[in-house]
């Protein structure tokens, strides 16, 4: 975690605040302290990669980079218990080293464990569920100091609940992620034409272990990836220290990339040769490598981002609506659509509550206004019954929460019975949940 000048940003940029008090604790005595005693808004920002202003603070903000490493591996369980401020680059090798690894994880690794099971962060696979719906347990200092161990049988309500809680219930130090023995996957890319990609699509979901594409909106094809289990040979694993210079390393093709970002608002009548370019130069080998090497791609060019679920059945009609509209308002962006799978799953505020999801997600060029895509876009996730992801853009309200989440309210009241001064709550979170 980064403050220059007093001013912590998170990730794009688009997020920024200026804390009263930073604390970087080195152990939960420290931080339960910290806690109890502090009299303003507290905020774990992890990483900063959240959109939203879920890290924002004028209080006091907590550095968790003490809080690393894997604690311990149950290989009869097939658990592990890490400490929250993990950055995922680095939990990858750490379990590889203790012969395990996650059961799936999304596109970037520069994000902590606390962070992505604390926001509902996913990868792709029809029956891969999201880092919170994989955590066996966790960990959890509330608003008085209190240390709770919370489980299926511990603490078994705030566990249920606090799986995805955005930081709201307290501050998470430990968490157990169901795991499975460390595995191979090979990755290939391929380019479909919308109308044979639509008509293969539930094929192409059901027959790979995880598929989604890639739709630059004025471009005729659709960059499509799979990853599959696989014996085949695989270079040796990178250490942590390499897949985080890997993730920093910015090559030539994203610098060209973030080349056209730069001209394209300028220059509207490169949009469509533009985005023909970049489908046709996204595409790479097909590769074999350890599943954490795999999962994540460097993302070195800045950007923000909305992403919706919408019930798995409607994401096609849904992400259709999304071009046309893109098109028809000549909205200008240089990002393509991602589009993913996500099983359903029990967790209260979790995007994929008792519902098989198809995520949509929709990215601008840090420096560009989101604005007009952005509200474009949410409208037709709108339409769909879309559930936005917590870290990243929407206009959503508490009254629309409560209509979208069954438990929503009940969430509510465990929130406010565990934090009855709102401790954990910023602006943008007070808003929603107080």
């Amino acid at each position: 975690m980064k403050i220059v000048g007093g001013k912590w940003s998170n990730w794009s940029g688009g997020v920024t605040c200026k804390p009263k008090k930073v604390i970087a604790p080195r152990d939960e005595v420290e931080l339960a302290a910290a806690i109890r005693l502090a009299e303003s808004t507290v905020r774990a920002p992890g990483a900063g990669h959240s959109f939203t202003p879920l890290a924002g603070t004028d209080g006091t903000m907590v550095d968790l980079s003490a809080f690393k490493g894997v604690k311990s591996v149950d290989m009869e369980k097939l658990t592990a218990t890490c400490a929250a401020g993990t950055l995922l680059w680095a939990l990858g090798p750490a379990l590889y080293a203790k012969g395990v690894g996650l059961k799936n994880m999304g596109d970037i690794d520069r994000q902590t464990l606390g962070g992505v099971v604390g926001t509902g962060t996913h990868g792709t696979g029809r029956t891969l569920k999201s880092f919170s719906g994989e955590v066996a347990g966790f960990r959890i200092i509330l608003a008085n100091g209190e240390v709770l161990n919370c489980t299926p049988t511990e603490n078994a309500e705030i566990f249920a609940a606090g799986r995805l809680s955005l930081g709201t219930l307290g501050v998470m130090t430990e968490v157990t992620m169901s795991v499975r023995p460390a595995y191979k996957l090979l990755e290939e890319n391929f380019l479909l034409p919308p109308n044979e990609l639509f008509r293969r699509l539930d094929d192409l979901v059901a027959k790979n272990r995880h598929f989604e594409f890639f739709w630059f909106p004025y471009a005729d094809a659709a960059i499509c990836k799979t990853l599959n289990e696989t014996n085949e040979h695989a270079p040796h694993p990178r250490s942590a220290e390499d897949m985080r210079k890997r993730g920093e390393k910015s090559s030539g093709d994203m610098r060209a990339f973030a080349a056209i970002n730069e001209a394209l608002p300028y220059l509207p009548a490169m949009l469509k040769p533009a985005h023909g370019l970049f489908s046709r130069l996204m595409p790479t080998k097909g590769k074999a490598r350890w599943s954490h090497e795999l999962f994540p791609s460097p993302r070195t060019v800045r950007f923000n981002e909305m992403e919706y679920g919408v019930p798995y059945a409607s994401g096609p009609d849904c992400v259709r609506e999304v071009v046309e509209t893109i098109r028809k308002k000549k909205i200008n962006t240089g990002f393509p659509l991602e589009y993913r799978s996500v099983a359903a799953d029990d967790v209260w505020l979790s995007p994929f509550y008792q519902r098989e999801s198809a995520t949509i997600a929709v990215h601008q060029y840090h420096k560009v206004d989101t604005t007009k895509l952005f509200t474009a876009c949410e409208a037709v996730f709108r339409q769909y019954d879309g559930r936005p992801h917590w870290g990243k853009r929407h206009t959503r309200t508490a009254s629309e929460f409560a209509a979208l989440y069954p438990e929503f309210d009940r969430y509510r009241q465990l929130r406010k019975k565990l934090d009855p001064a709102g401790k954990f709550l910023n602006a943008h979170l007070k808003a929603i949940f107080d």
